[in-house]
């Protein structure tokens, strides 16, 4: 389907099913991951010897890295070299007593927690991740990442794999069959942690679709950049009105987080760069899952978003990597919702500029000649925001004055590698 096919299709059925207008959707909760065995590795405290070993494993673990604290007995054991003063052994003892490393199974919440499995190896980016232990879908607590932090493995490294690239598979969610696309590099590594892109498809649409435009025109991107990486297409449910992601319930939510578990453990990829795309319906999708999957979801450009007629979940206010495009001009997701003062492409912006910690500004928009895009100032590190504005209406592909290049998956492209 060409370009200015999937314009007038996202148009026409967004004027069919109220475009991006319309009510606030309802809110509720996301549901909390379930690998997070990241908490077996405490029981490296019964070391206890000199304090070093227990309290570092332990620390890996992230909750469990309070278990660290009681390596602050075991400082003593690392005077425990003075052993001869026999009470630095006493304190030593209580790294063996460091049970709090149990505490540390609090990771078992995690579906990140499998970055706590870093823990066994008793790093000091090993105790970063650990300390997110609980799911992204639960949002409460998580590992920050700084920018170009070390690649984190996920389970289903160095094991072989038997998904073939350019497939369409089955998973059950919520009890039901649904149908997701999925690429992985040619010449796959299966210890190598790759980056991984989950792409939401627009109103009317099929996940073919995304895959005909090359996931949103970023795999071609990351060819040339020598840097392949892993994208899925999700579907939506084949009896939504419009081929439309659910606007009342957390069902696609759920498929996130059931896809999401399985990549994790079949494929080898980097757990904290996971990021979010979508077109329209498709970048309200990846706005609902942006505001409560910001421990699974390291940063998610929407694309033409709004901020109703989709499933929103309770907000975590959890901050997360942040960029989105409109086209001043767009009638169906507009940057602002008629007199509203809390629906449209605006508000998301400075939702997320909130979230993030950022300096709170009035947004520049385009006014005349190419694209304006605002990085907001101020955010907290490893947290960036970036709004972009054009000249243009609903869509994905646009190009400024003088240009033949789509400039919407350059910028995008741009922003996803700075993590």
């Amino acid at each position: 389907m060409t370009a200015g096919r999937l314009l007038v299709v996202a148009t026409a059925l967004g004027a069919l099913f109220g475009g991006c207008a319309g009510g606030e959707g309802q809110t509720g909760t996301g549901s909390a991951g379930t690998t997070g065995s990241a908490g077996t590795s405490a029981s490296a405290g019964t070391t206890g010897s000199a304090g070093t070993s227990g309290p570092g494993s332990a620390g890996t673990v992230g909750s469990a890295g309070t278990f660290g604290s009681s390596g602050t007995t075991g400082t003593a054991g690392t005077t425990g070299t003075a052993g001869s003063s026999g009470a630095a052994g006493t304190t030593g003892a209580a790294g063996s007593s460091s049970s709090a490393g149990r505490s540390g199974r609090g990771g078992t919440s995690d579906s990140g927690g499998s970055t706590g499995r870093a823990g066994t190896g008793g790093s000091a980016a090993g105790g970063a991740a650990g300390t997110g232990p609980t799911a992204g879908s639960s949002g409460t607590s998580g590992p920050p990442y700084a920018l170009k932090n070390p690649p984190v493995a996920s389970a289903g490294c160095g094991k072989p794999t038997t998904i073939k690239s350019g497939m369409k598979y089955t998973i059950t969610s919520s009890n039901q069959p649904r149908t997701y696309i999925i690429d992985i590099p040619t010449n796959y590594d299966m210890n190598k942690p790759y980056r991984f892109f989950y792409t939401s498809h627009w109103i009317g649409a099929r996940a073919e679709d995304v895959v005909g435009q090359n996931y949103y025109f970023l795999k071609p991107l990351a060819n040339a950049a020598n840097e392949p990486a892993i994208f899925l297409a999700p579907q939506a449910l084949p009896g939504n009105p419009g081929g439309t992601w659910d606007t009342s319930k957390p069902t696609d939510q759920i498929l996130f987080d059931d896809i999401l578990a399985y990549v994790k453990e079949n494929l080898c990829i980097d757990v904290s760069r996971v990021f979010a795309t979508g077109f329209s319906f498709g970048g309200m999708m990846t706005y609902s899952l942006s505001v409560n999957h910001q421990k699974d979801i390291r940063a998610a450009v929407g694309i033409a978003p709004a901020n109703y007629n989709i499933y929103v979940p309770t907000k975590t206010h959890q901050p997360i990597g942040w960029m989105q495009t409109t086209g001043m001009s767009d009638g169906t997701c507009p940057w602002v919702n008629g007199s509203s003062t809390t629906q449209g492409a605006k508000y998301i912006g400075a939702e997320h500029a909130a979230d993030n910690g950022c300096t709170p500004a009035t947004i520049p928009t385009w006014q005349s000649g190419p694209h304006v895009c605002y990085d907001f100032a101020g955010c907290m590190p490893g947290y960036p925001t970036k709004v972009c504005t054009f000249n243009g209406p609903h869509t994905n592909i646009n190009s400024d004055p003088g240009s033949s290049a789509n400039w919407i998956p350059t910028e995008s492209w741009k922003f996803f590698t700075q993590f």
